[in-house]
C-alpha cells in the first residue's frame, strides 16, 4: 500500500513540475507582469543657424547641437539613443552625431550633433537631424533642423622648401646641410618685392601662404647664408619647393633646382616659382 501511494505521490509532483514549465498554460505569477515601453522625449534650444566660416576646425564642440532626452520614470536598463540624419542636404563629412545614454535609474541625458568644416565648396546646406532608440523604448517624434550658411573654403596654401643632403670630398664630410640657411621671397608680377614667405632659420622652412590679390606672383629662392662656402666644394644642394592646400587634392606638387652648390656664399634667383592665384583661394604653381 506505501509504494502504491510513494508512486502517486511522485506522479502529481511530476505533473505539477511538467505544468509549471509549460508557459501556455501557466496563467499566475510574472507571465501576467504587463509590459509596456517607455517613451523618450527629445528636446534642443541650440541654434538653428551656423556660420561654417566661422567654425574652430581645431574645437569641434564650438559648434554644435545639442539635444535632451527624458524619461518619464525611471528604468531598470540603460535608454541608448542614437541621434542621425533624417533629411537636409547635408552629407555625412558635414556633421558629427553623437548618442545619448540615459543610464538606468536616471532620467535624463544629452549629447551633440557637431557641424564640422569640410572645405568641400558646397553652398548653403540643410541638416535635419532626428533619433532611433537601440532597444525597447519609444522615441517621440521629434527634428531639429539646421541651416549651414558661409560656406568655408581653404585659401591657405601650404607651402614646404628643403635642401638636407650630405657631402664628402677628400677629408671633408658634411653630415646635414641644414646650417645653411634659405629663404624664400614673394614678388609681384612686375618682379617688385613683397616680403618674405618663408625666412626663419628652420629646415625644412615651412608655412602658409594666404589672402592674395587674383594675378600672378613669384616665389624666388633665396640662399641667405652659407657656411661650407669657404671650403671648396662643388657639390649641388637639391633645392625643393613642395606645396598642398587642404580640402584640394589637386593642389599639389613639388619643384627642384639644382642651380645652387656648396661653393656659393649667397645667391638670389637659383629656384623661381609662378604663382597664379584666382577667386582668392584657387592656386596654380609652375616652373618659371
Amino acid at each position: 500500500m506505501k509504494k502504491i501511494l510513494k508512486n502517486v505521490g511522485v506522479f502529481a509532483l511530476t505533473c505539477i513540475f511538467l505544468t509549471s514549465c509549460n508557459e501556455n498554460d501557466d496563467n499566475t505569477g510574472a507571465s501576467l507582469i504587463n509590459y509596456s515601453t517607455a517613451t523618450v522625449t527629445l528636446t534642443s534650444s541650440s541654434p538653428t543657424t551656423f556660420s561654417e566660416n566661422s567654425i574652430d576646425a581645431d574645437d569641434a564642440t564650438t559648434y554644435a547641437v545639442t539635444i535632451t532626452a527624458t524619461l518619464t520614470e525611471v528604468q531598470p536598463i540603460d535608454a541608448v539613443i542614437d541621434l542621425v540624419q533624417t533629411g537636409g542636404t547635408a552629407n555625412s563629412s558635414d556633421f558629427e552625431a553623437g548618442t545619448i545614454t540615459i543610464k538606468a535609474g536616471n532620467l535624463t541625458a544629452s549629447a551633440s550633433v557637431n557641424i564640422l568644416q569640410t572645405g568641400d565648396i558646397e553652398g548653403t546646406e540643410t541638416l535635419e537631424i532626428g533619433a532611433v532608440s537601440r532597444a525597447n523604448f519609444d522615441v517621440s517624434s521629434f527634428t531639429h533642423s539646421v541651416s549651414i550658411e558661409d560656406d568655408y573654403i581653404n585659401n591657405q596654401l601650404a607651402l614646404s622648401l628643403s635642401w638636407d643632403s650630405t657631402a664628402t670630398s677628400d677629408d671633408i664630410t658634411i653630415g646635414s646641410f641644414c646650417e645653411i640657411d634659405f629663404d624664400l621671397i614673394l614678388y609681384d608680377s612686375a618682379f617688385n618685392y613683397l616680403g618674405y614667405v618663408l625666412g626663419s632659420t628652420d629646415c625644412p622652412e615651412e608655412n602658409v601662404l594666404y589672402g592674395l590679390a587674383d594675378g600672378t606672383y613669384y616665389l624666388v629662392a633665396d640662399l641667405y647664408s652659407n657656411p661650407y662656402s669657404s671650403l671648396g666644394l662643388t657639390d649641388t644642394i637639391p633645392l625643393t619647393l613642395s606645396w598642398s592646400q587642404e580640402y584640394f587634392e589637386n593642389t599639389t606638387g613639388s619643384i627642384s633646382s639644382n642651380e645652387y652648390n656648396l661653393g656659393m656664399g649667397s645667391g638670389l634667383g637659383g629656384l623661381i616659382v609662378v604663382l597664379e592665384v584666382a577667386n582668392g583661394y584657387e592656386y596654380t604653381l609652375s616652373e618659371y
